[in-house]
């Protein structure tokens, strides 16, 4: 019972210290999303050009390119480690069905290209359900290439 006290205590004394910390902290060192932040994970450029791609078409129907300037070299081989998948440095394949683009215009965009063909293609009667589940996730949004030029017309 003791032991609980005691714990409790020092629990308590913790918060107060982390809680009297933070109110500590000066205008000039607080993180501020706009300033701080976005201007680090922002491309200054607005291409769609691929740096790399990881081919996973016969296994799964999808096709990873990584676009930001995040992906190296080493980071791109790294990332398509799936023994299914074939590291390139050479764009997607086209793509009739489209993809998800995650992280536009970011460090780390990537567009995972889906295909009606390969191990588990994706059927008309699938695409809304693919589009659907990427549309709805903040960060993502379902493109075409015939969109992506469009965009960098």
């Amino acid at each position: 019972m003791k032991r609980n006290k005691l714990f409790l205590f020092c629990l308590g004394l913790s918060l107060v210290v982390v809680l009297a910390g933070c109110e500590g902290v000066s205008e000039d060192q607080a993180v501020d999303y706009e300033d701080d932040v976005k201007p680090l994970i922002e491309e200054k450029t607005n291409s769609a050009k691929s740096r790399g791609s990881c081919n996973l078409i016969a296994g799964g129907s999808t096709c990873l390119d990584y676009v930001g300037s995040l992906w190296t070299e080493q980071q791109m081989k790294l990332n398509c480690g799936d023994p299914r998948g074939t590291f390139s440095l050479d764009a997607c394949p086209y793509s009739e069905v489209g993809g998800c683009r995650t992280g536009a215009g970011t460090i780390a965009e990537t567009i995972i290209w889906s295909y009606d063909y390969g191990g588990e293609p994706i059927t008309p009667e699938v695409k809304p359900y693919s589009m659907g589940a990427c549309n709805v996730l903040p960060v993502a949004d379902w493109v075409t290439p015939e969109s992506l030029l469009q965009n960098n017309n």
